[in-house]
């Protein structure tokens, strides 16, 4: 039984390697007939092609569906490789046929996408780039194209290392423009992501903005109607949350190029990924104004919530020991000048942004925010600010957090323990957020950059997760604020604003002794068992009149009562 399987297996190798030689014996090299490809270099084909065609007449009718595209110029390599692809190159000497690389693909790709994308058609399966050789070797042969023409030229005080784009990884994907001598990519260049990763990471990304902004919105509202004073407190935050998430319905409106994609007079007809402000769209420049400003304005806004937080258990401390409010009361009222420092501080980080031209479009999601492709600004203008808001709040928590622990029998209150809790988790997310950028900071130069280390045979790669994550948390935190804030009307109702008080009913009869004793009233401690252990009746205190010292000192941490 062994010997038969072992024959069968030899018989199928055999077979194999015989198709595959016939395979390349039968095919004859003819020369090329059709005039637009006549001019490549070389002058022998060879059919069937890459695509399937065996006749060259049905190649000269799909080659001539691209005339409109070749006339419009979006690449000086396109008809190079249309040629490659559907008539690839024959050698007598060679067994295969010399397809296009996979650089040259990409080259024409993210130059000639963005055009067929404007006229309302996509790029051809059959052009699929993962289809041809990454690498020109021995094993796979492949032509890498003329190459685009330099038509930027470099001003002459620019270092020789500097004129081109020669230093990054995929410089063919770029374009060095000279009035800021920086190197721009394409707009559909597939540079740090491929793709598919761009296509997975909007499905997710936009699937969690649509459901930030529906409970922002929600919340929004919920707040706004709301007429108990303590139930507002989140409105601030809540709003700047919900307009932060308001950009990425704008870039699904607008969608990716419109958003993220622009032309230069330089390159006029090549459309490129928006690396200033120079050539900003509207849907670029409206994604940028609410998602910076107002993400800024959460960060400080969270900072002024932790100083309230703080002031609040001070005060709440003060009245327990002192039986009286304390005069720290009047450091709060300084809340127009916090509110000024929550909106005006992120105003000025975003018009020193506009007026440095620091508005750059991101590769992966297809939005403008800052720092996408300046390491520089994405340091100074993104990850410094937060960090420096999230100092600031979490020292308040710290403080707040000791003086509690400081008395024993201490116990906040119901609202200070939530308001607390919320806080402690907003701060803990905001640490991952500082993580991924400076992440991004420190190891984005050699993802994009050749590796010269010989020791290191790959390019490294920048991870999908990490491009994802700032996003992905920011959206996270409106959802979570926005659930913070609605989740006591969840609990009293749908939008609901009234409690109503339980009514305490008089008895229908009165005996003699309770007509002849004299009521008194108590300051009760909460939580206090005088309601329990005393067997007389204990009714609210009727009198509005009432306005002892004693009285005032029930009204924050103790509850009055009226007892027989």
């Amino acid at each position: 039984m062994k010997n038969k399987i072992f024959l069968i297996l030899i018989y199928c190798l055999s077979y194999k390697f015989a198709s595959a030689r016939t395979e390349t014996q039968m095919r004859v090299c003819e020369p090329i007939k059709i005039q637009m490809c006549s001019r490549m270099g070389y002058n022998l084909t060879s059919l069937p092609n890459l695509i399937g065609h065996d006749y060259q007449t049905d190649v000269d009718l799909t080659l001539q569906t691209f005339s409109p595209l070749i006339s419009y110029g979006c690449s000086a390599q396109l008809s190079f490789f249309l040629c490659a692809t559907y008539l690839p190159m024959c050698s007598e000497k060679i067994g295969g046929v010399i397809g296009p690389c996979r650089s040259l693909c990409e080259a024409v790709r993210a130059r000639c996408h963005p055009v067929l994308t404007s006229f309302g058609f996509q790029w051809p399966n059959s052009l699929n780039c993962s289809r041809f050789p990454k690498d020109n070797n021995h094993e796979n042969m492949c032509m890498e194209g003329p190459g685009e023409p330099t038509l930027d030229l470099p001003p002459t005080n620019i270092k020789p290392s500097q004129s081109s784009c020669k230093y990054l990884f995929k410089s063919h994907l770029y374009v060095r423009l000279s009035r800021n001598n920086k190197c721009t990519p394409l707009c559909e260049a597939d540079i740090l992501f491929e793709s598919n990763e761009k296509q997975i990471a909007w499905l997710f990304i936009g699937s969690w903005s649509f459901a930030a902004l529906l409970i922002s919105s929600i919340a929004l509202l919920c707040l706004i109607l709301s007429d108990v004073s303590w139930d507002r407190s989140l409105l601030p935050l809540v709003c700047v949350h919900c307009l932060s998430s308001l950009s990425w319905g704008i870039r699904i409106l607008a969608g990716r190029n419109n958003t993220s994609c622009g032309y230069d007079n330089q390159f006029p007809g090549i459309s490129l990924l928006l690396n200033d402000g120079h050539i900003a769209t509207s849907p670029c420049s409206s994604t940028f104004l609410l998602r910076y400003y107002f993400g800024m304005c959460a960060a400080s806004w969270v900072a002024i919530f932790c100083y309230r937080w703080n002031f609040l258990i001070k005060q709440h401390m003060a009245e327990v020991l002192n039986g009286q409010p304390s005069g720290i009361i009047k450091g709060f009222r300084n809340g127009r000048f916090l509110q000024f420092c929550a909106f005006g501080l992120p105003l000025i980080q975003t018009v020193f942004v506009l007026w440095m031209k620091l508005v750059d479009a991101d590769e992966l999601l297809g939005t403008c925010y800052v720092g996408n492709q300046s390491d520089k600004a994405l340091l100074s203008l993104v990850a410094i600010p937060i960090l420096i808001y999230w100092t600031i709040g979490t020292g308040y928590l710290l403080t707040g957090y000791l003086t509690k622990k400081s008395l024993p029998n201490f116990h906040l209150t119901a609202y200070l323990n939530s308001l607390g809790s919320f806080l402690l988790i907003y701060n803990i997310l905001t640490v991952f957020i500082l993580l991924s950028l400076f992440f991004i900071f420190g190891n984005r130069e050699s993802w994009l950059m050749i590796n010269l280390d010989g020791l290191q045979q790959q390019q490294p790669t920048a991870p999908l997760w990490l491009y994802m994550l700032h996003p992905f948390l920011e959206l996270l935190l409106a959802v979570l604020t926005a659930a913070w804030a609605i989740g006591p009307r969840l609990r009293a109702g749908f939008c609901r604003t009234e409690v109503k008080q339980p009514s305490y009913k008089q008895p229908p009869t009165v005996s003699s002794y309770q007509q002849n004793a004299s009521y008194q009233s108590i300051c009760v401690p909460p939580n206090s068992m005088i309601s329990l252990t005393t067997p007389a009746k204990i009714y609210k205190y009727p009198n509005p009149h009432y306005s002892s010292s004693s009285s005032r000192a029930c009204r924050s941490s103790f509850r009055r009562e009226t007892i027989l």
